[in-house]
């Protein structure tokens, strides 16, 4: 009643069913029993014209048999395979796949920033040509920012001296140093910030002992240690005046 097709065919079709179900797809099964069908019905109808065949037609089968001519016959013993290959089953490494797919999400993305454009560096300038000294003197007192008494000769019966500087700074605020020298010895520095401006007005105090009798000097430095101004005075001994 059932021929192999019919079997090979109904196997496959259920086969097919079972994987669209596995594969979550099972309008796909719809066009497969569709064709079942017509295969069905048009498997029907061959088996029909067959069978009348089968009754009305008798046909006279007569068996010839043949026999080869020896001459013909390859005698050559068939030499047996050597080897022999056994096919390997396809395998798939899900959890290869799982950890590649993870790699994937998980890889952060690059984002690409724009280089950014290098800075041409301004052209620097000295302390020295931002800081002017337009005056320099050593006086007796300070009235009202002005000098007092200012000469280069002094008596050592002063109790103190001043240096009084007016500077131009067309930069930012600078620091700005007054060295006092005694003999070219160091006696002491004073060290002040000199704001933007065109006349900064300052001035450095020193006190003045009896015996320090001779040569000194105040030399005005920028932050570098260059001198941009110097002034030089005496002290003489009063007794040596009378």
């Amino acid at each position: 009643m059932f021929n192999t097709e019919f079997i090979f065919i109904s196997l496959t079709l259920f086969i097919l069913i079972m994987a669209t179900i596995w594969m979550r797809v099972p309008k796909a099964s719809i066009p497969l029993g569709l064709i079942y069908m017509i295969f069905m019905l048009s498997d029907r109808k061959t088996m029909v014209v067959h069978q009348d065949l089968a009754v009305n037609d008798e046909p006279n089968l007569v068996a010839v048999q043949t026999f080869p001519d020896k001459k013909d016959i390859d005698l050559t013993p068939v030499e047996p395979l050597k080897t022999t290959l056994k096919p390997k089953p396809l395998t798939f490494d899900s959890d290869r796949i799982e950890k590649d797919i993870l790699n994937v999400k998980q890889q952060p993305k690059r984002i690409e920033k724009p280089k950014p454009k290098p800075v041409e560096n301004p052209t620097l300038q000295n302390d020295s040509d931002i800081l002017k000294i337009k005056d320099i003197k050593i006086c007796k007192s300070i009235y009202k920012r002005t000098p007092v008494g200012a000469d280069v000769v002094f008596t050592n019966n002063v109790d103190s001296l001043y240096c009084y500087t007016r500077i131009q700074n067309t930069g930012e605020k600078k620091e700005v140093k007054h060295v006092w020298y005694y003999e070219d010895q160091i006696m002491t520095q004073v060290r002040y910030n000199v704001k933007k401006s065109n006349i900064y007005r300052s001035w450095t105090k020193k006190t003045i002992l009896s015996h320090q009798v001779g040569r000194w000097r105040v030399d005005v430095q920028d932050p570098d240690g260059t001198i941009i101004g110097s002034k030089k005075f005496k002290i003489k001994n009063i007794s040596n005046l009378n």
